[in-house]
């Protein structure tokens, strides 16, 4: 089985312009974990994920000197409003200021052996799928799930040529 064969499309993609409260917005709608970044002209840039609003949202709350204080149990009610104004100022961030440039993607006829392999080994959550160059799917660790669970008892060596 090839990654076309697992991959969903069309792809949900943000433009590198859009903000981070865009990005939450649109996972939340499409109950995804990250998704392609892509300029003006459509091109692949970089990849965002929940991790990346995550760490942002650590980088205002550090720099706001009080990163932990919305977690515990013994938080005022002065604590959580810092926090939940770093979460709003994070929402104006650009996607470009906190996206992942170096993105590992795979070719639509690699096999999903090699895709599981390079994501175990990467430790990555999601690989955009490219046919020449151009975006034409993505694949998740979910999608690798789902096909061990449907797909494998119908096809014997699933996984491999």
């Amino acid at each position: 089985m090839l990654a076309r064969d697992v991959m969903k499309s069309p792809v949900v993609t943000v433009q590198d312009t859009a903000t981070l409260g865009e990005v939450a917005r649109l996972l939340d709608e499409h109950d995804i974990s990250g998704m392609p970044v892509v300029d003006d002209a459509g091109h692949m840039v970089g990849i965002i994920s929940e991790l990346d609003l995550i760490r942002r949202s650590q980088q205002v709350q550090i720099a706001r000197r009080n990163p932990f204080a919305w977690v515990s149990p013994h938080s005022s009610v002065g604590d959580i409003a810092v926090f939940t104004r770093g979460l709003c100022e994070v929402g104006e961030t650009r996607v470009a200021d906190a996206m992942t440039r170096k993105v590992i993607a795979v070719e639509e006829y690699d096999t999903l052996e090699s895709v599981a392999l390079l994501m175990a080994q990467r430790r990555i959550n999601r690989v955009p799928v490219l046919s020449g160059g151009n975006l034409v799917g993505i694949i998740s660790r979910a999608d690798l799930v789902w096909a061990m669970a449907n797909l494998c008892e119908l096809r014997p060596g699933l996984f491999s040529k």
